[in-house]
């Protein structure tokens, strides 16, 4: 956890051909910046790396830094193979850049203090950490009663919490599941070691059968299902067998050991070799669906290998469940993304009817809103969605990307001039976010202005680096993005 997230260093030239898209990336430094360059029919972007995320056991991702703003970069460092190659996600891309906002949410578990700028989607402080990797009040709390008076008990102890909350303090970010639903007018960002993760967000995982693939963020989920955690009554927890305190210098010995504390009397006779590896027979390493070209332990404990034959049964469960008062809410809002993201429509309209019924109830809620509109507008009711999406940016009326989605909306019904003003506005809080500036620059064309829709393009291509030859566009027309 210590090497979670860095400050860049330096790193050697390189260069990696991505034929899925026909993109050439090259990786250079210069006065002792890191600098990645990526040239696509007639067009090159080139940004400074900043910050490397990621420890480098299995990989390390990049951090670009854009003036204030942090964006992903589509290359990642897989250290097993010494190669750089696409980070999970831009794989089969066809256009693969430096555009894809660091959310909050995405920094939230690789590093330790993100000071994030009020009301925007991916632009941070100067310095954006106030400490980068992340640090003992992730799993202890806050220290400063326990400086005033370093004995037992001024501190959080996972250890002797209840087994939700201990639990918890792992799962805040070793438990992705499917979807993260915040609890209204809360942040994921909010929880503190000490509560359920519930108390602040509810985790949604897809009920499945146990030989399913295993994904990268899953290692609560992966560890619930093993016989181990089922029959120890709640007393196995991450605890058990990892201190986050120390890294054992010889890991297989260490684990039997730990093994050993509870198996030892059944299994010491016939697993008596000093050197076995328990972890290597029992918790091999397999490839996640969703880790790009790395492959990570499986922690359900098999007792024999197991073959990857399961499937999905799709149906979304709460990991725990939330406090009633949210249940129902955060589940249609866990159905709705997640049918969006995944293609399954049953979900979408299963979570939309229940969100419209408990409409009447949300006029606060800005996410909920947001979710009906998403799906109304793609159910062709623009002027519903517009209704919606209007209510939404009243509750946060400085948040870029409410007024791109009004402006989409309202462009659907034929208002273009109320679009343009809302998307000048949504450019003017958040001069960077490349939806606003696609959509904006097609009002001007439309309206006859080419000459505001070029001097627009231009003001971002060159705060992006991005530089253009011959009659190159500025890039696929890209649908916006319905931003919670």
């Amino acid at each position: 956890m210590a090497h979670s997230l860095s400050v860049a260093a330096p790193q050697p030239e390189a260069t990696f051909e991505h034929r899925a898209s026909g993109t050439r990336f090259s990786i250079q430094t210069a006065a002792g910046e890191t600098f990645q360059t990526l040239e696509r029919q007639g067009e090159t972007q080139r940004v400074r790396v900043s910050y490397v995320v990621g420890s480098g056991n299995h990989a390390f991702g990049m951090l670009a830094q854009v003036g204030d703003h942090l964006f992903q970069s589509p290359l990642s460092y897989y250290t097993s193979r010494r190669a750089w190659d696409m980070a999970p996600g831009y794989e089969d891309s066809a256009t693969p850049d430096f555009s894809r906002p660091v959310t909050l949410e995405c920094l939230v578990c690789h590093s330790d203090k993100p000071l994030p700028v009020p009301d925007t989607l991916n632009a941070y402080r100067n310095p954006p950490f106030a400490q980068t990797a992340i640090q003992c009040d992730r799993c202890h709390g806050n220290p400063e009663r326990h400086l005033q008076n370093p004995v037992p008990g001024t501190i959080v102890n996972p250890a002797k919490l209840s087994p939700a909350a201990r639990d918890s303090v792992c799962e805040q970010c070793h438990l992705s599941g499917e979807v993260r639903i915040p609890n209204p007018g809360r942040s994921i960002a909010d929880f503190r070691p000490g509560e359920r993760v519930e108390d602040v967000y509810t985790v949604y995982v897809t009920r499945h059968s146990p030989d399913q693939k295993i994904k990268v963020i899953s290692h609560a989920e992966q560890l619930a299902l093993s016989a181990c955690a089922r029959k120890s009554g709640g007393r196995l927890w991450c605890g058990t067998c990892h201190n986050p305190h120390d890294k054992p210098e010889r890991p297989a010995e260490y684990f039997r050991k730990r093994c050993l504390t509870c198996h030892g009397a059944t299994l010491a006779k016939s697993h008596a070799a000093p050197g076995q590896d328990c972890i290597g027979c029992h918790m091999p390493r397999r490839p996640a669906k969703d880790g790009g070209h790395t492959a990570f332990t499986d922690h359900r404990i098999a007792r024999r290998p197991e073959v990857e034959s399961g499937q999905d049964t799709g149906e979304l469960v709460a990991w725990r469940e939330p406090d009633p008062a949210v249940r129902e809410r955060n589940l249609a809002l866990a159905l709705v993304t997640a049918g969006q993201e995944n293609g399954r429509s049953d979900q979408v309209i299963q979570g939309f009817r229940t969100l419209y019924r408990m409409e009447g109830n949300l006029s606060g809620d800005a996410t909920a809103l947001t979710s009906l509109g998403t799906v109304m507008l793609k159910g062709k009711q623009p002027a519903e969605a517009a209704r919606r999406f209007a209510r939404a940016l009243e509750l946060r009326p400085n948040y870029a990307p409410y007024e791109v989605n009004l402006a989409v909306a309202l462009m659907a019904i034929g208002n273009t001039a109320e679009a343009t003003r809302h998307l000048e506005h949504a450019v003017q809080l958040d001069p960077l976010l490349e939806q606003a500036v696609e959509l904006l620059s097609r009002a001007y064309r439309a309206a006859g202005q080419n000459s505001k829709a070029e001097e627009l393009l231009a003001r971002y291509r060159t705060t992006m680096g991005i530089t253009l030859r011959g009659n190159a566009g500025a890039g696929p027309d890209q649908d916006p993005g319905h931003r919670n």
